[in-house]
């Protein structure tokens, strides 16, 4: 009976000594993320398709079609969407010098981040309050021949 109640004790002791088995910091956190997440809508923000410069040397043509989306939080969809419908040829030009730009290691990565990191940066350096979340792809084909 004496050695239970000295684990109980040791047991309390030893729980009120440990600041906690979580980070709760992190953990508002995470749900804080989550519900932004679902507050987002998807943008359509167009199709390209770019041939990549090569080496004078090299008779090989690359080619990338893709479809992209970009998130934005709820509130900003009109702002994006009216600033889409008015700056749409200068997105397109600066996304396509970006994307050419790209090596042929980024357009191998599986993630795409290089790409998907230019087009966010085109997007939010052009568009008011930088609303772009995050970049998908509706479609991606990387052709090399």
């Amino acid at each position: 009976m004496f050695v239970r109640i000295q684990t109980i004790l040791a047991s309390i002791l030893l729980c009120s000594a440990l600041p906690g088995c979580f980070d709760a910091e992190s953990m508002i956190e995470s749900h804080r993320a989550i519900a932004i997440q679902a507050r987002l809508e998807q943008v359509d923000l167009g199709t390209y398709q770019l041939t990549l410069p090569q080496p004078p040397q090299t008779t090989a043509v690359a080619k990338i079609h893709f479809h992209i989306f970009g998130r934005v939080a709820n509130r900003h969809l009109k702002k994006v969407n009216d600033a889409l419908e008015e700056n749409g040829p200068q997105l397109r030009h600066e996304l396509i010098l970006s994307a050419r730009q790209l090596q042929l290691h980024e357009i191998q990565d599986p993630e795409l981040t290089a790409l998907r990191t230019r087009i966010l940066d085109v997007f939010n350096a052009t568009l008011p309050n930088a609303p772009l979340q995050s970049v998908g792809f509706f479609s991606f084909r990387y052709l090399d021949f």
